[in-house]
Formats: C-alpha cells, structure tokens, sequence
C-alpha cells in the first residue's frame, strides 16, 4: 500500500508541474533589406589595330612583290618558246596556255624566291596536261565545214537493212522471234531467256541457233530477190 501511494503522489506531482510549466517566449527577429551585389565587368583587350603590313609567318603575295607586268614581258618569249619548240604545241594554243600560267602564279599565295624557274616548270607541266587532254580528242580537218557526217553517208544502206530486218522477222513464228528479242535486242544470256521461257538451258541454245540460221536464211532469200 505504501510503495502504490508513493507512485500515486509522484504522478500527481508531474501533472501539477506540467500545468505550471510555461513555455519560453521567443521573440521575432527583424530582418533588414537584402544585401545589393554589384555585377562584376570583365574587359576584353582592344583588338589588335588593322593594318596591310603582313605579319610573321603570312603569305605574301605575289602581286605585292614583283612587278607582274615587268615579268610578263620579260618571260613571255621564253614560255613560248618552251610550249612551241619542246613540247611542239600550236601557237594559237600556246598563248592560251602562258595565260593560265600567268594567272596561276597571281593567285600563289605563297612567296616565290625564283620567279623565273618556277614559271619555266609551271609551262611544262602545262604543256603535258595540254597533250594529256588533246590525246583523249581528235582534231578536225581544217574544211571540215563543207564536209558531211561521216555516220550520214551509209544511211540508205542502214535503213534497207534495218527494214529487210523486221520484214524477216515477221516471217518467224512468235516463239521463235521472242527468244531472238530476248537474246538480241534486251542483251539476255542463254540461261535468262530459258528461265523467261520456261525451259532448260540447252533448249533455249538450240533454239537461238536454230532461230537466228532462220533468220539469215530469210535474209539471204529476200536479198536475192530484190538484186533480179
């Protein structure tokens, strides 16, 4: 009885001291206006300042060198004699070439030590391209406007003999002028025409030999009776 009306007594007490409990007060902090923070700027460096003096290490161009002009004339007779006495090429054509040597070294970007020399071996090089193209052409014959297409010459032939052609192969039976279409006109092998015609392969050859001997013969009857 005593050790329950000791734990009676101590929750008694623990509940008057929680009522009297008073929480602690806390007072509201004032916060001021937020701190400004300046941009930062970061200055780029000017920019070198643009000038037409080149500097270390760039091209230098020709024109700005040499005088053009002065070396034209004075290698003009040089460059020509090189394309017209060592590589034999027209005269016409050789100032056409000196031309586009001329051009290619005004647009080098690089330095040239030796002006000379190297408008000596870009000639030569140009003279070689220019017979590497010639031997791919063939030049026509100084009276070549009164003169007609060769191609135009046989015509009266080509068109009898394209015409005793078809009516040959009118005479043919169907089978017979599809597997010389086939063969002939569309370029099929043996094996393709015998695969389109449904049949064996040794079958589709004899019948393109057999076919085409008919044809011949046809063309040698019809030949013989237009020449009586």
């Amino acid at each position: 009885m005593a050790n329950m009306f000791d734990q009676n007594a101590l929750e008694d007490s623990l509940a008057s001291a929680a009522e009297n409990a008073v929480a602690p007060s806390i007072e509201p902090v004032e916060l001021g206006p937020p701190p400004i923070i300046e941009p930062v700027v970061v200055m780029a460096p000017p920019p070198p300042p643009v000038t037409d003096e080149p500097r270390e290490g760039d091209a230098v161009p020709v024109e700005q060198t040499e005088d053009v002009g002065k070396l034209y004339i004075e290698c003009r007779t040089l460059l020509f004699y090189v394309a017209c006495r060592k590589f034999r090429i027209p005269e016409c054509d050789a100032e056409s070439l000196i031309q586009e040597v001329f051009l290619s070294y005004l647009q080098s970007g690089t330095k040239i030590d030796n002006s000379r020399g190297w408008l000596v071996a870009a000639m030569c090089n140009a003279s070689r391209h220019y017979w590497r193209t010639q031997g791919r052409t063939e030049q026509l014959p100084e009276d070549f406007a009164r003169q007609s297409d060769p191609a135009s010459l046989g015509l009266a032939e080509q068109f009898a003999l394209e015409m005793t052609l078809q009516q040959c192969l009118r005479y043919l039976q169907p089978r017979c002028r599809e597997t010389l279409e086939l063969h002939y006109y569309e370029g099929r092998s043996a094996s393709e025409v015998a695969a389109e015609m449904k049949t064996t392969v040794r079958y589709a050859e004899k019948l393109i030999h057999n076919c085409l001997r008919r044809v011949r013969d046809l063309y040698m009857n019809l030949t013989t009776l237009a020449n009586r």
